[in-house]
């Protein structure tokens, strides 16, 4: 349902009225006197705040807050802060120029780039986000607008008039530290946003959730108890599968639906999160790699102590287990999401293959091929793999150790062993890849992604 004030709908009124009716039979100023009249109350209202106007600013219904203060001047420009640390700050505080107009209604229009624009473009500007908004009404002290941009169920603002103290409730330290944990994940054909374990230090408890810091929302995933991979492989988890904005006020990260469940006795409930001290000295991602990691420390009100921390650990992937997985060879991307045989070393090693295959704990017709094995199906049908040691799959990380033992259906050409032992190695970089369960009706499609170089691979089960 929308809104609409009293101007609106005797502005509404008088164009109807006007077309049967001159204004003189009516005894009204003209419509263009009434139009400038309306015009000039919103400007006044507008630049009337002293401290300006604070908006908790939520796109959609699916997105967190954005925090703003927004002080409008009588030369027709508006200085915006934000919490949105983006573009090196450019967004924290700002002026840019506005205007009214008159069309469908009064509208307010953000008219040079700023951080509502930057906000529109976000997600191939699919976010949702607009700087554009038509007057609904004042309500008692606060100006009441709609998104012109949104054809169905517009995204309501409320203009409300700022305090003098309401600019000391940015998080901005909070803003950049967490994006700290915006680390490299799956892309291609859709971005897994970025997982934290945030554990509850005193309960000996592990909730994961993926963190989309650009829209500012929260998917609880499990919960379990332990801390180490080893730890929550062993100890199960509960589902929560909860989602949620969040805000960032005051130091805290708030949760705008709260979430609840109960785990190894204990009734956990969490709807804030204050962080404190950020820490780069996590584990490495990669063992071998010069990566650091931050850690936040924390509490939480009734729960603690608490420290956030990344992850790749993803409910959905356990769903790896034993099976043969093929795919295309061409669906095998680099961290710049370019296809291997196209233009990586596919294309320069084996440039005639077409499949790629993952044997993982099966055994084959062939007891030749071995059950824990990985390489590549050519464009002749000939089979080239790898082996590497039995393991299985914790959580979603997959724990891969290639040996130097090699199968071929067929006599492979001259450096096909070196070429093959380059190519695994790489794909393969650190060790470890982590599945990620990819929805698509009918397949049992997975996406194994390396954190160590960026590598992603589709794979197909049977």
């Amino acid at each position: 349902m929308k809104y609409f004030n009293s101007e609106y709908i005797l502005l509404s009124l008088l164009f109807i009225l006007t077309s049967c009716g001159g204004d003189d039979d009516l005894n009204l100023p003209p419509v263009e006197e009434r139009v400038n009249a309306a015009v000039t109350q919103l400007e006044n209202n507008l630049v009337g705040p002293t401290n300006g106007w604070r908006l908790e600013y939520t796109p959609t219904d699916e997105s967190g807050i954005f925090f703003m203060i927004l002080d409008f001047g009588i030369d027709g420009k508006v200085n915006i802060q934000s919490d949105v640390i983006d573009n090196d700050g450019e967004f924290l505080n700002h002026t840019i120029p506005y205007r009214i107009d008159n069309s469908l209604g009064l509208e307010l229009v953000l008219e040079t780039f700023g951080v509502f624009h930057h906000l529109f473009e976000q997600d191939q500007a699919s976010f949702g986000a607009e700087f554009e908004f038509i007057f609904v009404e004042k309500e008692g002290e606060n100006l009441i607008f709609e998104s012109k941009s949104d054809v169905f169920s517009p995204s309501r603002i409320v203009l409300e008039p700022a305090g003098p103290n309401d600019d000391s409730s940015f998080s901005t330290e909070l803003a950049i530290n967490l994006s700290a944990f915006d680390i490299i994940t799956p892309q291609i054909f859709g971005l897994e946003p970025s997982i934290q374990q945030i554990i509850l230090v005193d309960h000996g408890i592990s909730i994961f959730w993926s963190m989309d810091i650009v829209k500012r929302n929260i998917n609880v995933d499990f919960a379990t108890v332990g801390t180490t991979i080893e730890e929550i492989s062993s100890n199960g988890m509960v589902n929560i599968d909860h989602s949620t904005g969040y805000s960032l006020r005051n130091g805290s990260l708030i949760l705008l639906e709260p979430f609840g469940f109960q785990l190894s006795g204990q009734n956990i409930s969490i709807d804030e999160i204050i962080l404190s001290d950020l820490q780069m000295n996590g584990e490495r991602i990669c063992i071998n790699g010069t990566d650091t990691n931050p850690v936040y420390n924390g509490g939480a009100s009734g729960l603690g102590a608490v420290q956030m921390k990344n992850s790749y650990l993803n409910s959905a992937g356990t769903a790896f287990q034993g099976d043969i997985y093929q795919v295309n060879a061409l669906f095998i991307f680099d961290i710049e999401r370019k296809s291997l045989l196209e233009e990586g070393i596919i294309k320069d090693l084996f440039p005639t293959a077409s499949g790629f295959i993952f044997v993982y704990g099966v055994e084959l017709n062939n007891p030749d091929i071995p059950i824990n094995s990985v390489g590549l199906i050519m464009d002749d049908g000939a089979l080239y793999l790898r082996e590497f040691e039995a393991t299985t799959t914790s959580v979603n990380k997959v724990s891969i150790t290639l040996n130097d033992n090699f199968y071929y259906d067929a006599t492979p050409p001259v450096g096909t062993k070196e070429n093959l032992r380059a190519l695994t190695d790489l794909l393969f970089e650190g060790g470890q890849v982590y599945a990620f369960y990819f929805p698509i009706e009918g397949l049992n499609l997975f996406r194994l992604f390396n954190p160590c170089n960026g590598i992603e691979i589709f794979l197909v089960g049977s």
